[in-house]
């Protein structure tokens, strides 16, 4: 986790106004485009070529496995999927990179990981590629993916640290992207007249009228496994509402804000609605319990990523039309919510000996008509390019009666969602001993006590 105090300085001059968990990304366009006079690039000058892409088992990749005879057909490059499940993937993944193995060639990332992997020269960076019009065909339109995406792909390396903002590589390609938003059975709140919560407190109360009236239902799907991934959902969105920061500058030098005041206030109602709404299995819990959960209406309502919902939506599977969405919980003094973001992207393997050949293959997969066939049927939630959301054929299948306000909804979150940590090497050691801590916090021990021993650790990582 080593830092400097000048490229934190650096990363917070590009900080997006407003965010209150460190650094959000400037929503800027970074300067990578196609000559529009190009000559046509040649989708099979790698034709005969075997690459391995490398992903969550997900749906994301679903819809993308679904598209890839018709990549083999165009470019005459063969495919060969690796999936793993998310408690595994990341593990792999990193050996994978970290170890400089050739064997993947394309993988799943998100950003976080990727600020981990990038200063050692494990991901290789694309602006070449992007730039390069015989790699990369003139109708590819990079610039409509959401810029907020873009942004939050790009930064430079300075000192070995992250520096996102103007001027910087583009490390991976948005694939699709999620807000973090609460979501609920409609029929299960409608039959016990229990309005929708909008703070902790309120959903501790919400949660015991519900045990009182049916002690079947688990009140609220959370993830809480001693990983990152279950800070980065709910906790880290709630978190902001309270004034909570990741990395702090204090009397001049780096710190961290995890046991401030304002942390100690929303974890304590974080760690309260916990113990009286989620399942006993909470610890053990990771998004596919969150996801089974709220599709057979064994659990009332979840806070994670708000496509989750839209899956378990579909006509014909028992929860279509009883799933609605709102925005995630707040603070009970703060005037509004956030959302953090999470961007499923495409990066490539700096070690692969196929670059050109992955390269395509990314593009490909990342291209206006493979995003907008993963929308439409129901697989790529949230499309991360512009156009899908402006395409008729999207709008009209995802504002469907069964998917009940997804879509006005995602707009409403959308609009103050962002990029909830600061980027920096480091992020994953020290969101995993925030999601133990947290653990060890809803089986018991003092708040406080716990908050300030997770403090220590990661200050003497810093």
């Amino acid at each position: 986790m080593h830092s400097t105090i000048g490229t934190f300085y650096r990363s917070a001059r590009h900080a997006a106004k407003g965010c209150f968990m460190g650094t959000a990304l400037l929503a800027t366009s970074v300067a990578v485009a196609n000559s529009a006079a190009a000559a046509e690039m040649n989708w099979r000058q790698f034709e005969g070529t075997t690459i391995t892409w490398a992903y969550d088992i997900h749906p994301y990749a679903d819809a993308l496995s679904a598209e890839l005879p018709e990549f083999e057909k165009l470019t005459g490059i063969k495919v060969t999927p690796e999936l793993y499940p998310d408690d595994s993937y990341w593990s792999k993944m990193t050996i994978q990179l970290t170890t400089k193995s050739p064997a993947w060639d394309v993988f799943g990332t998100g950003i976080q990981p990727a600020w981990d992997l990038a200063p050692s020269g494990s991901i290789e960076p694309l602006n070449k590629y992007l730039n390069d019009p015989t790699l990369t065909d003139a109708s590819y339109d990079y610039n409509d993916f959401f810029p907020a995406l873009r942004s939050a792909l790009t930064w430079k390396i300075e000192d070995g640290q992250i520096a996102p903002g103007e001027g910087g590589e583009v490390w991976a390609i948005p694939h699709a992207f999620e807000n973090i938003q609460l979501f609920y059975r409609k029929d299960i709140l409608d039959k016990y007249q229990i309005a929708v919560p909008t703070t902790p407190p309120e959903m501790a109360a919400a949660c015991e009228k519900l045990k009182a009236a049916d002690p079947k239902i688990t009140p609220l799907g959370v993830r809480g496994v001693r990983f990152w991934s279950s800070i980065h959902t709910a906790a880290v969105s709630i978190a902001q509402s309270y004034g909570v920061k990741d990395w702090v500058m204090k009397d001049g030098k780096l710190d961290t804000g995890l046991d401030s005041p304002e942390s100690i206030a929303f974890h304590k109602d974080y760690v309260d609605m916990i113990k009286k709404c989620a399942a006993p299995s909470f610890a053990n819990d990771n998004w596919y319990q969150v996801v089974d959960g709220i599709s057979s209406g064994r659990t009332a309502m979840a806070i994670d990523s708000n496509m989750f919902g839209f899956w378990n939506d579909v006509k014909g599977q028992p929860a279509s039309g009883k799933i609605a969405f709102a925005p995630p919980l707040h603070a009970p003094s703060a005037k509004s919510f956030n959302s953090n973001i999470w961007i499923w992207s495409l990066a490539m393997n700096a070690a692969s000996e196929k670059k050109g050949a992955a390269w395509l293959f990314m593009q490909w997969a990342t291209s206006k008509k493979v995003t907008l066939a993963g929308a439409v049927a129901g697989k790529l939630v949230n499309p991360p390019r512009t156009s899908t959301w402006a395409d008729k054929a999207w709008v009209d299948y995802a504002s469907q009666p069964e998917f009940n306000n997804f879509v006005e909804s995602f707009k409403t979150t959308q609009d103050q969602a962002a990029l909830a940590f600061t980027p920096r090497v480091g992020f994953g050691e020290a969101m995993n001993a925030w999601a133990v801590a947290m653990q060890k916090m809803v089986n018991g021990d003092d708040v406080e006590t716990t908050l300030h021993a997770l403090a220590e650790e990661v200050r003497a990582g810093l």
